[in-house]
């Protein structure tokens, strides 16, 4: 059985009919698409690099670590779909997935929303510190696939400066938030079922 957040509260209600658990699992996808869509318009775009500072990473590690794997993949992948098929949801209202500079970041939160949430249901979330780690580990997938496929892009001597290091203090910022809201919820979750 999963640990993570959400897939423990639904499990919890005692959903037996099928028609309630679709429901359900249709919700917190949606709900999961619709954060991830608004922490998208989070974006500072930069005068050297292709790819902006966005809040989707935030959005990505909040709901792989709440929502477990299944359905914090499940959302991560409607998410890209949906923008692939020219719903705006992406970084300032952008929408396709035509190959370019910021492709391996967006592949790189789908890796990560599943990699977070395998841990979110191993029980990971249940402290801080494993929360952190989870948060850690899906941001460097993030930032490796994203390199990977920006390297196409940008000279290798520019990669570092135009990929990873001005992300750096904003994703220490959103990885310790995400990390304080999944360590609450968790434990307000638990608390409750004691």
């Amino acid at each position: 059985m999963s640990m993570a957040v959400v897939p423990s509260i639904l499990a919890g209600s005692q959903n037996i009919e099928t028609g309630k658990k679709i429901r359900d699992n249709a919700v917190a996808i949606f709900a999961g698409v619709l954060l991830l869509a608004l922490t998208a318009q989070i974006s500072i775009p930069l005068s050297f690099t292709p790819v902006p500072i966005t809040g989707q990473t935030f959005g990505v590690a909040l709901i792989a670590l709440l929502w477990g794997r299944t359905r914090g993949a499940a959302a991560v992948a409607t998410y890209l779909t949906l923008g692939a098929f020219g719903v705006p949801l992406f970084a300032l209202g952008k929408t396709g997935l035509a190959f370019g500079p910021t492709t391996g970041y967006l592949v790189g939160m789908f890796i990560a929303s599943i990699a977070m949430g395998t841990l979110a249901d191993l029980g990971w979330t249940k402290t801080w510190a494993r929360t952190w780690v989870s948060a850690f580990i899906g941001s460097a997938i993030t930032f490796t696939c994203g390199v990977i496929v920006l390297s196409v892009f940008i000279p290798s001597e520019a990669l570092f400066m135009a990929g990873v290091l001005p992300f750096i203090p904003g994703d220490i910022i959103k990885t310790l938030l995400a990390t304080t809201i999944v360590s609450q919820t968790s434990k307000k979750v638990q608390s409750n079922r004691s």
